[in-house]
C-alpha cells in the first residue's frame, strides 16, 4: 500500500524532497516544477532517487546507480562512503529460511583471523570491512566473474559472516577502483611485509619473475608482448617472492612491451622501500644482462640465474671450457627423478669482469627429447633439404640438453640444481593465480634449454 508524499525541507536554499513509503521501504524524489501546457498540468525536472538509506545524509539506493549520495543544492550524484550498503533489512516479522553453502567461507574467515592476517586486510582502510572480506572469499572460492558475485553471496555462509557486505555491481566497481589506488597498494604491501616478517619468515633472499596477464582493456598498460616467441596483448606482472617461505612480497604491473631485463633494479629498489634489504635473488633468465649483473655486484646482492644464450660470448666460452669432460660419472647427479651431468666452471661476468661460477649442465632426458623431436622433423624433409640442414642438425645434437646456471656464489655441484629450482615457487604462485596446479616435478620437466628452446618455444624461462 502506497503512503502519501510528505514534503520535507532539506536545505537552507529551500530545496525539498518528496518521500513515499511502499511496504517496508521509503523512497524519495526531487519533485520538479509544475507547469501548464495546452490546458494540462505537467511536471519537469523530477529526479527519482530510489530507496532511502540515510535520509539525514542524503544517501540513496537505485538499481541504476547503486548506493550514492545526492547533493540537493547542486543536483549532483556523488559517491557514497564505503560503509553504506544497499542491502536494506526487511523488517517483516516473518523471516525467510535460508539454505546456505556452509563450510568454505567459515574456514577461510577463521584461518584469516587465527593467523592474524585480518590486521593486514584492515590496514588498507576500506570502511565496509564486510565487503572486502566477502570479496576475498569470492575470489578464493570461485572462478566466476564479478557479475555473479551477489548471487554467490546470497547462497553462501558469507552472508551470515558479513551481513553488511554490498556486492551489487556498481559497489564492486567502486571497491576495485579503491584497491587500484597507489596509496592503498602501498598500505597493503607495507602491512603484508610487516606481518610476513613477524609471523612467517624474515629471510631477505627473494625470487623475482614476471608473467603475462592477457588483457585487451583500453588502458595504457596492455601492450603487444613477445615473450619466448608468444605474441599477445597483455599486462606483465613482476613479482618478488620470499625464497624460504614461498610467500609473495610485492607485485608490479608494467606494460606488456617492457623487457624483464629493464625491471630488475626497480623491483629491488621498491623492496628496499618496504624494508626488505635483499641480499640474494633467484632470477629468471630474462633478467640476466651485463648491466644487471654489474648492479647486483655493486649492491652486494648474490644471485643465481640461468644464463641466456643471448650472452653469446660468455655462453660459448663456458661450454668450450667444460664440455670435454662434462659427461663423467663423478659429475652425474640425480635430481627429482632426472639425471643431470653438472660441472662447475669459474668465469668473469658483466662489463666489470666480476668473478662468478658457471655450472654447465647436461640433462639426459631433455637431450633425448630434443634429439627425438629433431629426428622426427628431419624425416619429413626431402633428401635435398635434409642434406642442406645437416649442419643445423649437428649443432642441435651437439648442444641438446645443455644449459648453464650462473651464480655469484661457489655452490657445490650437488646443491646448485636444488638452489636454482627453488625459483619454481614463483611459477607455482603464478599458476595458483591463473587457476593452474602444475607440480614442481612437471615444472622442472618444462625447463627446456639449449638450441631446442628456439625450436619448441616451450621453455618456462
Amino acid at each position: 500500500m502506497f503512503g502519501n508524499y510528505i514534503m520535507t525541507e532539506t536545505t537552507s536554499s529551500g530545496i525539498k524532497l518528496s518521500f513515499q513509503t511502499k511496504g517496508n521501504y521509503k523512497y524519495a524524489k526531487v519533485p520538479g516544477i509544475s507547469y501548464r501546457e495546452n490546458g494540462k498540468i505537467r511536471k519537469k525536472g523530477t529526479i527519482y532517487l530510489g530507496r532511502v538509506i540515510d535520509e539525514k545524509n542524503f544517501i540513496f539506493f537505485s538499481k541504476d546507480r547503486g548506493v550514492f549520495k545526492f547533493d540537493p543544492v547542486n543536483n549532483l550524484f556523488l559517491d557514497a562512503p564505503e560503509n553504506y550498503t544497499g542491502q536494506l533489512k526487511n523488517d517483516q516479522r516473518k523471516k525467510p529460511t535460508l539454505i546456505l553453502d556452509f563450510g568454505d567461507s567459515y574456514f577461510l574467515s577463521q584461518l584469516i583471523r587465527n593467523i592474524k592476517y585480518d590486521e593486514v586486510i584492515e590496514a588498507i582502510g576500506y570502511k565496509n570491512s564486510d565487503t572486502i572480506y566477502s570479496m576475498i572469499m569470492f575470489y578464493i572460492l570461485t572462478n566466476y566473474s564479478c557479475m555473479h558475485c551477489n548471487t554467490w553471496y546470497e547462497g553462501n555462509f558469507a552472508k551470515i559472516l558479513y551481513p553488511n557486505a554490498d556486492l551489487h555491481s556498481q559497489r564492486i566497481s567502486e571497491f576495485l577502483k579503491f584497491l587500484g589506488r597507489e596509496d592503498v597498494r602501498q598500505k597493503f604491501f607495507r602491512a603484508h611485509i610487516e606481518w610476513l616478517k613477524k609471523n612467517i619468515c624474515n629471510d631477505p633472499a627473494i625470487v623475482i619473475d614476471s608473467t603475462g596477464l592477457p588483457n585487451d582493456i583500453d588502458i595504457e598498460l596492455p601492450n603487444v608482448s613477445n615473450h619466448n616467441g608468444k605474441i599477445s596483448n597483455e599486462v606483465r606482472m613482476v613479482s618478488a617472492v620470499q625464497r624460504d617461505s614461498g610467500y609473495p612480497l610485492i607485485f608490479r604491473a608494467i606494460p606488456g612491451n617492457i623487457n624483464d631485463v629493464s625491471t630488475l633494479s626497480t623491483t629491488i629498489t621498491t623492496l628496499g622501500e618496504y624494508s626488505v634489504n635483499t641480499d640474494f635473488t633467484l632470477l629468471d633468465a630474462g633478467y640476466v644482462s651485463d648491466k644487471n649483473i654489474d648492479k647486483l655486484y655493486e649492491a652486494n646482492i648474490d644471485f643465481v640465474a640461468r644464463l641466456p644464450e643471448k650472452l653469446k660470448n660468455l655462453h660459448k666460452s663456458i661450454v668450450e671450457s667444460g664440455i670435454s669432460d662434462l659427461k663423467t660419472s663423478n659429475n652425474l647427479i640425480e635430481f627429482m627423478g632426472r639425471f643431470v651431468y653438472v660441472k662447475d666452471v669459474e668465469c668473469r661476468v658483466g662489463t666489470k669482469q666480476n668473478t662468478a661460477y658457471a655450472f654447465l649442465c647436461y640433462d639426459v632426458a631433455a637431450a633425448s627429447d630434443e634429439n627425438y623431436k629433431t629426428i622426427a622433423n628431419a624425416k619429413k624433409l626431402s633428401k635435398k633439404k635434409l642434406k642442406e640442414k645437416h649442419s643445423d642438425f649437428h649443432k642441435i645434437f651437439e648442444t641438446s640438453g645443455i644449459f648453464i646456471i650462473l651464480s655469484s656464489l661457489p655452490f657445490k655441484r650437488e646443491e646448485i640444481l636444488n638452489v636454482y629450482y627453488n625459483r619454481l615457487i614463483v611459477e607455482q604462485y603464478f599458476d595458483l593465480g591463473k587457476g593452474l596446479s602444475n607440480s614442481a616435478q612437471s615444472s622442472f620437466r618444462g625447463q627446456s634449454t639449449g638450441a631446442y628452446d628456439a625450436l619448441s618455444n616451450c621453455s618456462n624461462d
